[in-house]
């Protein structure tokens, strides 16, 4: 069957602006002593595919800062892959507008309005903040300071051009794509069971499709989504990933693919807006196009339409409720194999939590369930330790520690990433003057990595502290309520609070957890009590 030709038009391109020189920022009004300048660097999705594209472009602002004496380097902050469209992903730019807005930062440098925020809204209202607060922002692209106030006009002309500029970039890859579809043409992905050729022409892997034919076999004779992937783990059929982690999703994909057929229906998902880049399920908001025979199928057409007759009769199979999230939530992890815990039972009296592995199948782990309310308390437990809280602490002095720990918590983070960077930086010169020089490298090569390796050890690290801000807010906040009296941080003494201090659990046993905590430390609360593993067969 040929798609339907339907005629669509050509959108406009947007605006090109074409690079300009670098200049200068004067200190911002009022202020006498040396300036703290920032960066911000942001890099989209394709060009993270340039080796090294956003540690190129931090060692460029680190030194083009550094090479300013009548600047103070108050770091570069950054965010990879992150859409410029939707602010609440950007760690790093939200935790720049907070130094900022904390008064930590004087100027701050981005290569362009694009890169700093696709929203006009947003744009004018971070730069009103900014200059509320005495803050410069320079856009080196088109050659703007907002300490000029006659700029904050074309500021938001050139915000609204950025915004234009995504829309129509999001338009132009929606033009495109209708026309490879109405061309009778595939976008695809890797698929397993197939491989693409040179020639873009579609070859069975027969090692995979012989697991996708016993998939629909086995679901022909009456096994369930769990039933066949408990059994393709027990087998140890591999994932394209290499994991055996198979699941009922997994299956439950794999039997409603129409691609297995030789056949193949185009837009089964669409992008809601170029804001959000959320995708969603095509229920006829978009035109689909369905080619017949594209490729040679692993399944006859009679298998796959008797397995969604199956299917839509037994559809409470494949249906998934709410998840809840909860202040733990990614953060317990299985020290057995390395995945989250997660939350279930909430509708009886005993929520517990359990390895997202053994869900799957007790084959890929046997790590025991946890009640919600042991984790809560060794929680305290690790808390009350942490700060030696007991009958004679004095909580005044308790809650003014606790406050200025909250409030200095994320200077020390960048602290300790800037002087990494700094290190990184050296070996870097000195490496390359060895070079130039045609000296000996190899010692300066071993530290070199020995420092990116702690870059990239810590850098998991940082990114999930940067996501916990709200956390410490929230604490912060209640601490603020406290008057000091006897007992008073007994009143705060739960999850939620605690979770401020708290960068994961891993689970030793259902008695027995390591907390890491935000400065880095670790402490194992609970005791040697029964095992990690469910040795039931």
């Amino acid at each position: 069957m040929q798609p339907n030709v339907q005629e669509i038009p050509v959108q406009d391109q947007g605006f090109n602006m074409h690079t300009t020189t670098r200049f200068t920022a004067m200190k911002p009004t009022g202020v006498t002593k040396e300036p703290r300048v920032a960066a911000y660097c942001r890099v989209s999705t394709e060009e993270e595919l340039q080796l090294g594209s956003l540690e190129n472009q931090i060692i460029h602002y680190t030194n083009y800062i550094r090479s300013k004496p009548e600047w103070i380097y108050a770091g570069v902050y950054s965010d990879k892959g992150k859409s410029g469209t939707d602010m609440s992903k950007r760690t790093g730019f939200n935790r720049l507008i907070r130094n900022a807005l904390n008064g930590d930062i004087d100027i701050i440098i981005c290569k362009s309005i694009s890169r700093f925020a696709r929203n006009v809204v947003d744009t004018m209202d971070i730069v009103r903040q900014l200059t509320e607060k005495n803050v410069q922002v320079i856009f080196e692209k088109e050659r703007l300071n907002t300490k000029d106030m006659t700029s904050s006009l074309l500021i938001k002309i050139l915000a609204t051009f950025a915004e234009e500029e995504s829309k129509n970039t999001s338009e132009n890859i929606e033009w495109a794509l209708n026309k490879r579809f109405e061309r009778g043409e595939v976008v695809v992905g890797q698929l397993f069971g197939y491989q693409i050729n040179k020639n873009k022409e579609w070859e069975i892997v027969e090692r995979e499709a012989r697991i996708v034919r016993e998939a629909y076999d086995l679901y022909l004779t009456g096994y369930g989504l769990k039933d066949i992937s408990t059994h393709f783990i027990r087998r140890g059929y591999r994932k394209r990933s290499g994991e055996i982690d198979w699941d009922g999703g997994n299956i439950a994909s794999m039997l409603t693919n129409e691609r297995y057929t030789g056949d193949v229906l185009s837009r089964k998902t669409y992008t809601l807006d170029f804001r959000s880049h959320k995708k969603v399920v095509n229920t006829g908001q978009k035109p689909q196009y369905y080619v017949e025979d594209h490729h040679e199928g692993i399944i006859s057409k009679e298998d796959f339409d008797a397995v969604q007759n199956i299917m839509n009769r037994n559809k409470t199979e494949t249906e998934r409720g709410t998840v809840k999230r909860t202040p733990m939530s990614s953060r317990i992890i299985c020290s057995s194999c390395g995945k989250n815990y997660h939350r279930y039972g909430m509708q009886t009296r005993k929520t517990r939590w359990r390895c997202s592995s053994n869900i799957k199948s007790k084959l890929l782990c046997k790590a025991l369930p946890i009640e919600e309310a042991k984790i809560d308390k060794l929680l305290i437990e690790g808390f009350e330790r942490r700060y030696s809280i007991d009958n004679r602490t004095n909580d005044g002095l308790l809650i003014k520690h606790l406050m200025k720990e909250l409030s200095s918590a994320e200077a020390v983070r960048e602290r300790e990433q800037n002087l990494l960077r700094v290190e990184l930086e050296k070996c870097l010169i000195a490496e390359n003057r060895a070079i130039i020089k045609n000296e000996d490298t190899e010692d300066i090569r071993k530290q070199r990595m020995e420092i990116e390796a702690r870059i990239n050890e810590k850098a998991k690290l940082w990114e999930a502290f940067d996501k916990d801000h709200a956390f410490r807010e929230a604490s912060l906040n209640k601490l603020k309520t406290l008057k000091g009296s006897d007992k008073a941080i007994n009143q705060l003494m739960d999850t939620a609070f605690i979770r401020a201090w708290v960068i994961h659990i891993t689970v030793e046993s259902p008695y027995l957890f390591t907390i890491k905590w935000i400065d880095g430390s670790e402490m194992v609360v609970g005791q040697l009590k029964g095992g990690l593993y469910d040795d039931t067969k």
